[in-house]
């Protein structure tokens, strides 16, 4: 590895500093309980990793490896602390409608298409009948784009657990939405 030269790193940390701030508010955004300042700090040390890490004889270009590292190290530290976090979180309904009412930039998936198809106040219901981790896999999943490696890292729980939260959440949301448009009583 080679080590971006002293000189061209408070230019580098200049044009691309600005991708931290925005990367941390993303995050952020769609994980409500994470603090922006710490993110800021993590993906500063991500950053710098970046600059002490990039190696042009590879062939790739730095922009992409700062993007990845910067989000890594912000991922990394949500997973260091998150079963302190854990035990603190509590969703509020407005960021249970933020998630509800986001602009579907997520994958397609069950959640974006009730979105579009104009049933938001139904799935916000169905999402505030959700238990708090279910809510928390559903929205890294969709929203964040995560996979459940690194939803289990941020939760500190295993893989496999965050996997059947998972579909558990889904198909609870299913016999909720199924329910309401049948007009039967949900629970």
């Amino acid at each position: 590895m080679h080590e971006i030269g002293a000189e061209s790193q408070p230019q580098l940390a200049a044009l691309y500093g600005h991708w931290v701030k925005r990367m941390a508010l993303l995050l952020q955004a769609r994980m409500p309980w994470a603090e922006v300042d710490d993110l800021l700090q993590w993906g500063a040390v991500g950053m710098m990793e970046a600059m002490q890490r990039f190696d042009p004889s590879v062939g790739g270009n730095f922009q992409a490896f700062a993007v990845r590292r910067i989000r890594g190290a912000m991922i990394d530290g949500l997973r260091h602390e998150g079963s302190r976090r854990r035990g603190q979180i509590m969703f509020e309904p407005e960021d249970i409608d933020a998630a509800a009412l986001a602009n579907g930039t997520a994958p397609e998936d069950p959640l974006a298409a009730l979105v579009r198809a104009d049933n938001r106040a139904l799935l916000v219901e169905a999402l505030k009948a959700l238990p708090r981790l279910e809510y928390q896999v559903l929205a890294l999943h969709f929203y964040e784009e995560l996979n459940n490696r690194e939803i289990a890292a941020i939760l500190d729980i295993s893989e496999g657990y965050a996997s059947r939260i998972r579909k558990r959440a889904l198909e609870t949301l299913a016999i909720y939405i199924n329910a309401a448009t049948k007009g039967e009583p949900v629970s």
